[in-house]
């Protein structure tokens, strides 16, 4: 598996409460200065990776040297010496904000983890030392993934080992380089500024024109779009998530209905100025319409602007947007054009907090540009979900993988109560029953969950389609086609009778097209454990499974069936954890709907209708009716249901 684009840092360990960041536990054994010098101690001296065998001293392993005090900026951007870089495009001993390119996670990840990831060259810790603890891991990965500061301080990271932090303020990210000049281009977001202790998700609209950057070899036939091979992104570590569209609506850059353009950051910042001159703003700050309030931008600008299913999407953290030089995969972006902005950020800091991002984009050669990459979202069951405070319960739905194309990565989004995410290869249905052709996990309800049975107790399977030996097109193969079959490959009947046992179109039925005609005879149903193509259990990092090569769902005119995708996610309203049912005291201001109906404290779980009714005891005083169910919504508070991927056209 491969991943070339970069996912944008979403902050998994922090949360909102009650409008201001959670505290530090007020003791610990240890006092650090930074998230990083925890890293430090506990990653590098602590397993030896400071010892003069290894990676310190005049000849340190791999040209590495991880001391005290020189480790930071020998690590974070720096090619790694041992790795040929044209077999690993883009990797770097640390990259901020993406593990999946970062040779000190995959090489730790790998020793930790070895089901889950593999080295390019060897795990590490080497020469028989322990490897990382599941806890010193998810260190590496919260310091990295929330943008490998040096100074800063990632939330959460202190819990993990009983040590103390200074409180934490807002982190910037090292600004991502620019790819050379011919060889790609780089695109930044306009400046953000968040207030103290706030979540928000807005869309504003920049106009961009790379046209004099990009060589005529690099362009495509009409020459108005440039293609590329790589796709890199990086952002501040305060985003949920961030959505970048090419719009093609009706509305024109200068069209009134975006609002005032003036500059976002530089020593320009907030003065008027004109979107299609790129030099307005200076270097160093970018001309965009005002921020609006507006989720996934539906409704936004003259109200053609959402981010829609993702197909014009130059990037999205809501999912993997895979583009792999080796597999000969491009992607195209247009020259020029107007750009939709969508982020949902969240500062949890007490201190005014920016939010800055650069987009890099490098060009596939005419020998690399045999595959154009093609992204989906599939929000049509976005809001599907709605869990009664202290329950459990999973949603599933379909989706049709379009005719003829090769499925190349494949993601998930949910928010903070989405406990697992899965998709199956077929169309999952029940059965029959009151919830017939409802789609459903196949592995029915989780045994010692108060999970509802989605089918009501009919099964649910999903029909394999028989590619060869339906005589008859029934979706079946009997023992009568299987002996016609038989007598077609003997000569003994002509195969006209059935040319259905043709796979090939050689004119002849083999062994091999009598074998696959019997198997699918044989197991008429999918069978659910071979049918999991996905499994992802956080929601601030989720999975990118990538398929090397991309997967086949058959030649063009497969049935749909045959290319359906069933999809389920895991919502946990307190169930598991009674802490992290969702409150209405501590819901933000633009959060869904919030009505209490059970008690959060005092008679905790219980139905209420006012504080009182919660009170452990007659008069006590220590009741909150305050538990509410958990729906759809555009914070972290509250949920949301999205499978993305992209694939290529055959």
């Amino acid at each position: 598996m491969r991943l070339s684009w970069v996912p944008a840092l979403l902050v998994s360990s922090a949360f909102l409460l009650g409008g201001s960041a959670v505290a530090a536990p007020s003791t610990c054994e240890e006092h650090f200065d930074s998230t990083f010098d925890l890293v430090q101690t506990v990653i590098f001296e602590r397993h030896g990776c400071t010892n003069a065998t290894c990676h310190s001293g005049a000849a340190p392993a791999g040209g590495l040297d991880l001391s005290r005090g020189v480790s930071y900026d020998n690590l974070v951007d720096q090619p790694p010496q041992s790795i040929p870089l044209e077999s690993h495009p883009g990797l770097a001993r640390v990259v901020p904000g993406n593990k999946g390119r970062s040779l000190l996670w995959l090489n730790v990840a790998s020793a930790t983890l070895p089901a889950q990831w593999r080295a390019p060259l060897r795990p590490m810790p080497a020469g028989g030392l322990p490897p990382l603890s599941t806890d010193e891991l998810e260190l590496v990965r919260m310091w990295i993934e929330d943008g490998a500061s040096r100074d800063g301080i990632v939330p959460g990271s202190g819990d993990l080992f009983d040590a103390c932090l200074p409180p934490p303020q807002p982190i910037k990210v090292k600004p991502l380089p620019p790819p050379p000049p011919g060889l790609g281009v780089q695109l930044r977001a306009p400046h953000q500024t968040l207030p103290p202790n706030s979540e928000r998700e807005v869309c504003f609209v920049s106009y961009y024109d790379v046209s004099d950057q990009v060589p005529e070899e690099f362009r495509s036939p009409d020459g108005n779009r440039f293609r590329y091979k790589i796709a890199d992104a990086r952002q501040d570590p305060l985003s949920h998530h961030a959505v970048v569209d090419v719009y093609f609506g009706r509305a024109a850059i200068n069209d009134p209905v975006w609002g005032s353009f003036t500059c976002k950051g530089g020593a320009r910042d907030g003065q008027s100025c004109q979107p299609t001159d790129l030099t307005s703003c200076g270097a160093d700050g970018a001309c965009a319409s005002p921020p609006v309030q507006a989720t996934a931008c539906i409704g936004y600008g003259p109200g053609d602007a959402s981010i829609g299913v993702g197909e014009q999407s130059l990037f999205s953290s809501m999912g993997s947007a895979g583009v792999d030089p080796n597999q000969g995969i491009y992607a195209e972006a247009p020259l020029r054009g107007i750009l939709v902005w969508n982020s949902h950020a969240f500062n949890l800091t007490a201190t005014p907090a920016s939010l800055d991002m650069w987009l890099n984009f490098f060009f596939a050669a005419p020998a690399e540009q045999e595959h154009q990459l093609e992204r989906f979202t599939d929000i049509s069951a976005i809001g599907r979900m709605s869990v009664p405070p202290y329950a459990i319960d999973e949603v599933c739905q379909r989706y049709v993988v379009p005719d003829g194309v090769r499925l190349v990565d494949l993601s998930s989004h949910t928010h903070k109560r989405g406990k697992r995410f899965r998709i199956f290869a077929g169309d999952f249905h029940c059965q029959g029953g009151a919830f017939a052709d409802q789609p459903c996990s196949p592995f029915g309800p989780d045994p010692g969950l108060p999970v509802r049975d989605l089918c009501g107790g009919a099964p649910c399977q999903a029909r394999r389609v028989p590619q060869v030996g339906d005589c008859d097109h029934n979706r079946a193969v009997s023992i009568d086609e299987l002996v016609t079959g038989l007598s077609i490959s003997l000569g003994r009947a002509n195969l006209h009778e059935c040319d259905d046992f043709d796979r090939n179109a050689d004119n002849a039925v083999t062994v091999d097209e009598l074998l696959a005609a019997i198997d699918f005879a044989l197991r008429p149903l999918r069978d659910p454990a071979d049918s999991l193509l996905y499994t992802s259990l956080t929601y601030g990092d989720p999975v990118v499974v990538t398929f090397d090569p991309p997967r086949t769902f058959g030649p063009p005119g497969t049935p749909a069936e045959e290319r359906t995708l069933t999809y389920c996610a895991l919502y946990d309203n307190g169930y598991t954890n009674p802490n992290e049912v969702k409150r209405s005291s501590q819901s933000p201001s633009n959060g869904g709907v919030c009505r209490p109906s059970n008690c959060a404290e005092g008679a905790v779980g219980q139905a209420c209708r006012f504080d009182a009714q919660c009170d452990s005891g007659a008069g006590s005083g220590d009741g909150a009716c305050d538990a509410c169910t958990v729906g759809f919504g555009v914070t972290t508070e509250d949920e949301m249901f999205v499978l993305a991927g992209s694939y290529i056209q055959d």
